[in-house]
């Protein structure tokens, strides 16, 4: 920790979370009327519940990244939907392998198809985990359909937008209810698919989009990139590997501002955040170079600012230690963990939206989502 104020924030943040579990997990269980009932007319009106990155970069000023970083974190959780959403994760990592059993074992109990939009370079580089390759063999092994959309991985974002789109629209006539899951660039591909490419009855099917690290309002690192004498080196770099330079450019924080400006998730959609919030000690050496050159802009995951990470009226599932590569790694127990309290989202939502539908949860069972219909 770089202060002795973050170091204070982050063991009240983690004595928060080493409450029994099981009590924890309660706070879902009775599906409060702040949970179920909450309504806000527009995401403008949780935009303004969170600090900004300018926010965030004056309260670093003056304590620390590392204390802005926290403040941000406990912030994300602060709305009933989202603790709702991570009493039950949380829940859910404590059960573990038992987690995955009840997946395998009860048909239907995660009646969705997932499509994973694989994020930049995933074909050259997987060893960053773009390419979703062990979320997909832990979806083969549970029996969870799902497929990849295959993108150009250096693409512009506008452009795999278009590909995204077109893959929402084959997957409508296939098979049920999708869940959406991207990661860093590849979110705002996706934000971009939803918000501004297809028509509404062409997202009634999209249960949820989980938004993992977006790359939302691009990243100051790809302004950097563009800037000279940087932008000669690395366009040669581009050039000389045989890669697209149309993914960096549309990664800018002017061009990725204006690509949202305005723009409205569908309300049918459940959006589930997963922010990563490393402090100065967790941040992992494939992106620490990232992280020294983005702290002046306050906090970030060392590859964008984390208040470009968060879709605005989302469900927050906030990660208090990984980097944005999500290293240290998660094991498959944070991976069920996330499959299931996606699916606790997605019920949450609709009873929201749904003033008759019945209790997402069965409170006779200590808590427990209720199997999916």
């Amino acid at each position: 920790m770089d202060a002795e104020p973050a170091r204070d924030l982050l063991a009240d943040l983690l004595a928060r979370r080493a409450l029994d579990p099981n009590l924890e997990a309660l706070a879902p269980g009775v599906a409060r009327r702040d949970v179920l009932w909450e309504r806000r007319t527009s995401a403008d009106e949780y935009r303004s519940d969170l600090p900004d990155q300018a926010q965030l970069q004056k309260l670093a000023r003056e304590t620390s990244v590392d204390f802005a970083a926290l403040s941000y974190a406990r912030a994300l959780s602060a709305d009933p939907m989202s603790r709702a959403v991570q009493g039950a994760f949380n829940r859910f990592v404590h059960e573990g392998a038992a987690g995955a059993e009840e997946l395998r074992r009860r048909p239907g109990a995660f009646p969705y198809t997932v499509l994973f939009a694989p994020s930049w370079m995933y074909r050259t580089h997987p060893e960053t985990g773009a390419d979703f390759a062990a979320p997909r063999r832990l979806a083969a092994r549970l029996g969870i359909r799902h497929r990849v959309i295959e993108s150009d991985e250096g693409a512009s974002i506008d452009d795999n937008a278009i590909e995204i789109a077109a893959a929402i629209r084959e997957a409508r006539s296939q098979s049920g209810d999708l869940i959406i899951i991207s990661a860093s660039k590849s979110g705002a591909e996706v934000a971009l698919a939803l918000t501004g490419m297809l028509a509404p009855d062409e997202t009634r099917h999209v249960a949820a989009w989980v938004n993992v690290v977006g790359a939302l309002g691009g990243s100051p690192l790809a302004d950097s990139a563009l800037r000279p004498p940087l932008s000669w080196v690395t366009r040669a770099f581009f050039w000389v590997r045989g890669w697209k330079w149309d993914g960096v450019t549309s990664m800018t924080t002017e061009a990725s501002r204006r690509r949202f400006d305005g723009a409205r998730m569908p309300e049918s959609i459940a959006v589930v955040n997963v922010v990563a919030v490393p402090v100065s000690g967790s941040v992992g050496a494939t992106v620490w170079w990232g992280y020294r050159l983005l702290h002046r802009h306050g906090p970030n995951d060392g590859v964008v600012l984390l208040a470009d990470t968060v879709w605005p009226g989302g469900a927050n599932i906030v990660a208090i230690g990984p980097d944005h590569l999500f290293a240290p790694r998660e094991d498959d127990a944070h991976s069920v963990a996330l499959i299931r309290a996606v699916d606790v989202a997605v019920q949450l939502h609709r009873a929201r939206r749904e003033p008759h539908r019945p209790s997402p949860f069965d409170t006779a069972n200590g808590g427990l989502p209720a199997p999916a219909r």
